[in-house]
């Protein structure tokens, strides 16, 4: 948890409400906040695959890594297409990262995003009469899951920014979420309550998202 941003993020213009909690002692999840300059940041979130120490040892290399080539590529393709050419040589081989990477930038009002295997981006567009969820999931692998066809694979893409907008990033902890019976809280509920919900604030929203989950799990072990 040290390892994970500890001060509120101010960015005008934008409301972001983040929240971990690790099913085990030592977890290997991942978000931050990076300052890029020019009215742009990165957001980014990432998931270990291993458990236990292992998985936060990867994690705060990934830390590093990125906090460092954040500096150097704008590009969030390019981000991760650097980033997994090290990371390759160096996790074990039963190991691999998943992430995705978003570059917002508040000056020409765009977020470009992409997404080594991760979790799919939920945004919900609330210009039309009705909250319309879209599936942010541009094709990639995890990170060090293959040295040869990543880059080939990895795509880019950028979505505008309207006002009302809301974006969720997520790791499994959430879409699976077991209850009693084994059965996965899923991606469809996780959009349910983003559709239903999405004129709440961001701390509400977030905090109705968890509550919901934990409803769910009906006192089942995190998973």
């Amino acid at each position: 948890m040290s390892l994970l941003p500890k001060d509120r993020v101010d960015v005008p213009g934008l409301s972001i409400a983040p929240f971990c909690l690790p099913a085990n002692e030592v977890g290997g999840d991942y978000y931050d906040f990076i300052p890029l300059g020019d009215g742009r940041f990165a957001l980014l979130i990432a998931d270990v695959s291993s458990k236990g120490t292992s998985a936060a040892l990867y994690m705060a290399e990934l830390k590093g890594l990125t906090l460092s080539l954040s500096q150097i590529y704008h590009s969030p393709r390019k981000l991760l297409v650097e980033a997994n050419k090290i990371l390759a040589a160096t996790l074990d081989s039963r190991s691999f990262i998943t992430m995705a990477y978003a570059v917002i930038d508040m000056n020409e009002r765009k977020m470009t995003y992409a997404r080594a295997g991760h979790n799919p981006i939920f945004h919900v567009s609330t210009n039309g009469a009705e909250p319309k969820l879209n599936v942010l999931a541009p094709d990639g692998l995890g990170l060090a899951l293959d040295r040869g066809t990543f880059e080939r694979i990895l795509k880019e893409d950028v979505v505008k920014l309207c006002a009302g907008d809301v974006f969720l990033f997520f790791t499994d902890g959430i879409s699976e979420a077991m209850n009693p019976r084994s059965e996965l809280f899923g991606e469809e509920g996780i959009r349910l309550i983003l559709q239903e919900n999405a004129d709440l604030q961001m701390e509400e929203l977030c905090e109705k998202l968890v509550d919901e989950v934990f409803e769910f799990a009906g006192g089942a072990e995190q998973h």
